[in-house]
């Protein structure tokens, strides 16, 4: 009896990761935040993921300001007309977010709750205080399982 459970038990995980689906992994902008430009803005069709994660990574190089980095996503179902979009993050928990600033080098992670139906998400990426010699370098990757 031990032997057949045994077999059924590896029967249900092998079966669980042949259909198990991969996350994918897509480069949202590798970008240097200055004097121009000072954002950065790109739209993404997610309507066939099951979950969706943005991982953000900023570096500050200040020379005499003091910059920062804000996050924000905007939905669509037609990506044409947006409305400003909620998200979660680590910090937050389940407290939703309607944008997070940066002012630290480090990794930001914020993800969409898997309940909602969204189309189309547009993330923003703006800094404030940037120049000539105070720089923002953003490194974004859209995170999703289908």
């Amino acid at each position: 009896m031990k032997k057949l459970l045994l077999v059924l038990l590896m029967i249900v995980f092998m079966a669980n990761s042949v259909w198990a689906s991969p996350i994918n992994k897509t480069l949202i902008s590798e970008t240097q935040l200055d004097d121009d430009p000072t954002s950065v803005t790109g739209t993404y069709n997610v309507q066939d993921y099951e979950k969706v994660a943005f991982f953000v990574e900023y570096d500050e190089t200040e020379v005499g300001n003091s910059i920062s980095i804000a996050i924000t996503l905007d939905y669509s179902y037609d990506n044409t007309n947006f409305v400003t979009g909620y998200f979660y993050d680590l910090a937050g928990g389940t407290t939703l977010q309607t944008s997070e600033t940066l002012s630290s080098d480090g990794w930001y992670y914020l993800w969409l709750s898997p309940d909602w139906q969204i189309t189309y998400v547009r993330v923003t990426i703006t800094a404030t205080n940037s120049d000539a010699d105070d720089l923002a370098t953003v490194t974004a990757y859209l995170i999703g399982l289908k």
